[in-house]
């Protein structure tokens, strides 16, 4: 928006002035009786919804789609109902919400909370969402392809769609299409370009590519030279992208010596990774300083470790009763 500027060293602009501020006043004033006469200063939490739905009956597609949100995940004020999220996805999506449609097909192809699984609706409904141009849509569509989910396999379409979303940075096109070439799934075999279509999913933050760098380097496999180094730098990416796995492969590879690496065994823990669990436990039974040991803490994520199978929790349990109740 412009600005203006009074001149208010002229008696003309101080008229101007005054003048401007009594049509303010009686605006503001005017806009309050408008308020107080239609209700809108009365509306509870709830009454959003009935003009939603009033403007999803006048065909506003983004006033369909936010009340299939809302009733896809619920909130204070509205309770979960994905038959009627089914309903509001279908009617946005019939007037070319792309968002709409993919969310539509996604009910479709889960089939929960009373909605009737259907591959073949959600393959109908994510081919119309990617035709919109939503990316995730098309990434999904591709799923469809590679799976044979709703419509005849094609790997030859799958690849081709992950790499329209890869290259439109949805980093679960990149990681699907680097596993293409990881394993020459319909095309030709090549390590190096997996590796650097799995690094731009990393990159994009998809964990799933981050975690298949980090295996690939810890292990040495597909030709890749072991580099324990990189492994950890692409598993500390992943956790940080909250993918337990690798939270709990991060762990069981380093000592916690930081106050990050205790964060990320937290995390691993928090996600019932046993191996995260395990080094909290031993963090606080017997690191170096002193000040930061804690018996209760110690027990505490020890027995969480052996709930969730980890044999040296078990047994540092069972050294710690053996030993008077102390480690």
């Amino acid at each position: 928006m412009g600005k203006f500027k009074l001149n208010l060293n002229s008696k003309l602009g101080i008229f101007t002035t005054v003048i401007v501020l009594i049509i303010v006043l009686l605006a503001i004033n005017n806009r309050k009786v408008i308020t107080e006469s239609t209700g809108l200063d009365a509306l509870t939490d709830e009454d959003y919804i009935t003009y939603y739905k009033k403007a999803c009956e006048l065909k506003d597609a983004d006033a369909c789609k936010e009340l299939g949100l809302i009733y896809d995940h619920g909130n204070k004020q509205v309770s979960q109902d994905k038959e009627k999220a089914l309903t509001y996805y279908g009617l946005a999506c019939e007037l070319d919400n792309a968002t709409a449609c993919n969310n539509l097909a996604y009910l479709y192809n889960k089939g929960e909370g009373g909605v009737e699984k259907h591959n073949g609706y959600a393959f109908r409904y994510y081919k119309k969402a990617c035709d919109l141009g939503d990316m995730i849509g098309c990434y999904n569509l591709a799923s469809m392809y590679y799976h044979g989910e709703g419509v005849k396999p094609s790997k030859y379409r799958a690849k081709k769609l992950f790499e329209k979303v890869c290259e439109n940075g949805i980093g679960a096109g990149c990681n699907d299409l680097a596993y293409m070439y990881a394993h020459g799934i319909h095309v030709r075999r090549d390590i190096l370009k997996a590796i650097s279509l799995y690094n731009d999913g990393c990159d994009y933050g998809e964990a799933s590519a981050c975690n298949n760098l980090g295996n690939m380097y810890a292990n040495g496999s597909l030709g890749v030279q072991k580099d324990p180094v990189k492994a950890e730098q692409y598993f500390s990416k992943a956790c940080d992208l909250d993918d337990t796995e690798s939270c709990n492969k991060l762990v069981s590879i380093t000592k916690i010596s930081s106050e990050v690496d205790l964060e990320k065994a937290k995390k691993a823990c928090k996600h019932n990774g046993a191996t995260g669990c395990y080094k909290l436990g031993e963090y606080y039974a017997s690191n170096d300083d002193k000040t930061k040991r804690d018996e209760d803490k110690a027990l505490e994520y020890f027995t969480k470790a052996c709930n969730l199978g980890q044999s040296q929790a078990c047994k540092r349990i069972g050294d710690f009763h053996k030993n008077g109740n102390k480690f």
